[in-house]
């Protein structure tokens, strides 16, 4: 399904309160590298990932603004048609029995001043055809096809990455991430803090495991690293 692009920015608030961050720091090492301000930073942080899953996911479908556009073009042009029926041309009895109704009416209104109520509606019916063609352009413009991938479902997941390196550097810890030899379980600083920050974000952005977790954190790894090598690369 054709979406329109996400716009603007969103912070959502995060799913515990700001308090229980504090305590969650502490567990992973990192709570005397945050002091009460640069808390309230990393809070809000997570509340801007949040809030730019919530923008991809909530994106409005193309389709019904299409349809909405080219039915507005269509009753300001309908509108225009039948409130030009004092205008010279071939007119037919409705035509003209409408325009004249609304034209006596808006005479008689002490607001309209000097213009005369068929001004009035000669001035309307140019500004009606004109918005009416700019809904058609509009609808025209709108995309007509998703991207080569749609919206990627973890698109936000590379900040969030990103944010949990940030603290471990903050705090001099080393963001150690891998396997145990014999169990294959995910081991690591880096996983440990992204299950416990992930209880801060809605539960459908959450890992469903562990493993799950590593391997989000390992592709997201693997996107920074392109980040990183593309702002030295020679243009």
């Amino acid at each position: 399904m054709t979406r329109l692009p996400a716009s603007g920015t969103r912070i959502d608030t995060p799913s515990r309160p700001k308090g229980q961050l504090r305590a969650v720091l502490c567990n992973l090492g990192a709570g005397q590298a945050f002091d009460e301000a640069t808390q309230d930073e990393l809070y809000w942080k997570l509340g801007a990932i949040i809030g730019r899953w919530s923008q991809g996911r909530d994106r409005l479908a193309v389709s019904p603004v299409d349809g909405a556009l080219r039915a507005l073009a269509k009753n300001l042009a309908e509108a225009s048609r039948l409130l030009r029926g004092l205008e010279t041309g071939l007119r037919n009895d409705l035509e003209i029995a409408v325009a004249s109704q609304v034209a006596n009416v808006l005479s008689m209104n002490p607001t309209v001043g000097s213009r005369s109520g068929q001004e009035m509606l000669r001035s309307f019916c140019e500004e009606a055809d004109h918005i009416a063609h700019v809904c058609l352009v509009a609808a025209t413009d709108l995309p007509q096809t998703p991207g080569k991938r749609g919206w990627p479902a973890l698109f936000w997941h590379d900040e969030f990455t990103a944010l949990l390196l940030d603290i471990a550097c903050k705090a001099g810890i080393a963001p150690t991430h891998g396997k145990d030899r014999i169990t294959r379980k995910r081991t690591g600083w880096l996983v440990e803090a992204a299950k416990a920050l992930e209880t801060f974000l809605p539960r459908d952005m959450r890992s469903p495991d562990v493993e799950t977790c590593g391997k989000r954190l390992e592709r997201s790894l693997q996107n920074l690293g392109k980040i990183e090598r593309q702002k030295f690369s020679p243009n």
